[in-house]
């Protein structure tokens, strides 16, 4: 009961938008459940969302950890998706770059093997 008490003594209600928190308020909020710092009713009342919600949090958290930890040096769908778009980009960039050379050389072709202009008429 004693602990209960100094919880709520300790807890400085965060005002806002209620639900509306930023990400480093939820990792914050996460971080004391999981390390046993503070309740969920605690955090709740603290950040001015429900119990559900930082129970939520915490799911998250935990599900992004488990993943992190399962996947390895496995690169992620975002940066697979990185790593073809870079590769389809150097390859529109070849084509141009050539192009734009055939363009550069077509000129100077046409430069050198320019006809001389035809001789005056008397008239």
């Amino acid at each position: 009961m004693e602990q209960k008490r100094s919880e709520q003594a300790d807890v400085e209600v965060r005002r806002g938008r209620p639900g509306r928190r930023s990400a480093k308020e939820r990792i914050e909020a996460v971080l004391a459940l999981i390390g046993g710092k503070k309740s969920v009713d605690t955090l709740a009342k603290q950040f001015g969302v429900s119990t559900a919600t930082i129970e939520s949090w915490r799911e998250r958290a935990l599900e992004g950890i488990e993943a992190s930890l399962r996947s390895g040096h496995e690169p992620s769908q975002h940066e697979r998706a990185l790593v073809r778009e870079n590769a389809s980009l150097k390859e529109a960039l070849t084509d141009t770059s050539i192009q734009l050379a055939l363009i550069k050389q077509a000129i100077k072709n046409r430069e050198q093997h320019r006809p001389s202009q035809p001789p005056r008429s008397s008239r």
